[in-house]
């Protein structure tokens, strides 16, 4: 995976030794502590989230964080109104301390070329994982927020975080929605 990730020009940072795995954990808490706290980020997400039965093509349905018909329906509505950061600071610090590897991946610089370099490169990471039989989920959060970043980076000793990754074997879960290639593509010749 590590040379799946340098192939499109990023660097794939494998935290398997306890103390750097507690210390991200310790970001990727405080980054929900911080996201549950602000209002702006709790409606983007809200806006974001779907009742399982829901039609839509995009977002997050109910059955993805592992909720119930009823809890999905009510999703939204207590993402948007309540800070649910301390509560998810704490299942996410169990899930990355309890995780036998996170991973890290980064860019040399972090203009829109690396940004585009670090999709490539997680594409690859991701569908390498897959051909192990491995699953993935990101915990993000402290490369979401700016102030917590540049902590993420110090431990890793790279310049610039782009997500982070936990790396596993899980049970089989349904696909999320997808909007069909043709809602996706451009005919933009520069793209």
């Amino acid at each position: 995976m590590q040379h799946a990730a340098h192939q499109e020009g990023a660097r794939l940072h494998v935290l398997a030794d306890p103390a750097q795995k507690n210390s991200l954990a310790d970001l990727i808490a405080e980054g929900d502590r911080l996201q549950g706290a602000d209002a702006r980020f709790r409606r983007e997400l809200a806006a974001w989230i779907h009742p399982n039965r829901g039609r839509s093509r995009d977002g997050i349905p109910g059955y993805a964080q592992g909720v119930g018909e009823l809890l999905s329906v009510l999703g939204p509505f207590v993402v948007r109104t309540f800070d649910w950061g301390g509560g998810q600071a704490a299942r996410d610090r169990q899930l990355a301390e309890g995780s036998p590897v996170l991973l890290v991946l980064s860019t040399e610089e972090d203009a829109a070329l690396a940004h585009l370099a670090a999709g490539q490169a997680l594409d690859r990471v991701l569908l390498t994982a897959t051909a192990y039989g491995l699953s993935a989920s990101f915990l993000n959060q402290p490369v979401e927020v700016p102030t917590l970043r540049p902590k993420v980076a110090r431990l890793i000793g790279a310049r610039h975080p782009q997500l982070v990754l936990r790396l596993g074997y899980g049970p089989n879960v349904p696909p999320a929605p997808r909007r069909p290639a043709r809602a996706v593509r451009s005919t933009n010749k520069y793209l």
